[in-house]
């Protein structure tokens, strides 16, 4: 087995054992589609470690400074003086904005849909509901955020001085935190919903949280990097296990391209016995499943023991329960 390194000794690997010149393009490119394809089917398969990422976030202060101009029915609003952060102006497109004093919809909340940094007026997603007023006091929470680029799924959100991770929650159980309970402080609980480019599946999507952060508390997000599925430009996996390619392109090229499902069948064993070596692997280093190990964690937070007390059913012994 020659040493895998790049997509090309993959192809050359795959084109020597179907007997197909390395030198005939077309099978080589109808070969690159089903390496692609069973690379794909592979990260799928699991959440292998080797597509774990980790991302570094802040989340930013709330911005309460000056008052805001409101009018009834309309998206404009005007600040007294422009939104800043650490001394700088900001662009507060995407936040939300909480008037705590408006009536009679008090508990409202309006996104800004579009702000420049430095202007004072803004635009909000939709019209304004509650009472005209010159100088309202606000609040402006960001309380969603991009995840990097490439995310495929959201394994898990820490923050840091808390012992476990953020509580995921579905789009309906965020939202009714957000409108109900209206609470700011660290987060301790996220959702993943919406799009950096609204309705646009392509880009990156948006970290969900709840409290609305007050101040600019560090997260720590895990997640699956999206593989492209063309390992022609993205040929992630660790050298141990870059055979499997080989085998699963094996056992579709001879049965697509030959029409030798004994070959194809051989090398789908091959290709399934390496999965499983990967799946407990990944079982073994990866997870954290202690079965009946101790959870240290648990272990060293519990309280001391005290003096055992002895106790006695006394009368009651051999009579309870009384119901057979």
């Amino acid at each position: 087995m020659p040493t895998l390194a790049t997509n090309s000794v993959v192809l050359d690997a795959v084109m020597h054992d179907m007997r197909i010149p390395v030198s005939n393009l077309t099978e080589r490119a109808k070969i690159q589609d089903v390496v692609s394809g069973v690379y794909a089917d592979i990260c799928a398969k699991q959440d292998w470690w080797w597509l774990q990422r980790t991302q570094a976030q802040n989340t930013t202060p709330k911005i309460d400074t000056g008052t805001v101009s409101l009018t009834e029915d309309s998206t404009t609003i005007t600040f007294s003086t422009a939104p800043q952060q650490f001394s700088a102006n900001v662009s507060v497109a995407g936040y939300v904005l909480s008037v705590p004093g408006s009536t009679p919809d008090a508990l409202a909340l309006y996104r800004i849909d579009s702000h420049t940094s430095g202007a004072t007026t803004a635009t909000i997603d939709a019209a304004y509901t509650g009472a005209t007023d010159a100088a309202a006091a606000y609040r402006l929470y960001r309380v969603s955020y991009a995840l990097a680029a490439g995310t495929a799924k959201l394994l898990q959100v820490r923050v840091f001085g808390w012992r476990e991770p953020l509580q995921r929650v579905g789009i309906e159980d965020i939202n009714f935190l957000q409108q109900t309970q209206q609470q700011e402080g660290k987060p301790r609980v996220y959702s993943v919903f919406d799009f950096v480019t609204p309705n646009a599946v392509s880009s990156q999507r948006m970290l969900q949280l709840w409290p609305f952060p007050d101040q600019a508390y560090r997260l720590e997000i895990w997640y699956k990097h999206q593989q492209q599925g063309d390992t022609s430009t993205d040929l992630d996996l660790p050298m141990d296990f870059q055979q499997v390619l080989i085998y699963g392109a094996l056992a579709r090229g001879y049965a697509i391209f030959l029409n030798d499902l004994e070959r194809s069948s051989f090398y789908q064993a091959l290709f399934n016995d390496v999965i499983a070596l990967m799946a407990n692997q990944q079982r073994e280093y990866a997870s954290d499943h202690p079965g009946i190990a101790i959870d240290m964690r648990a272990y060293r937070n519990a309280p001391a023991r005290g003096r055992g007390v002895r106790r006695s059913l006394g009368r009651f012994f051999d009579i309870l329960p009384n119901v057979p």
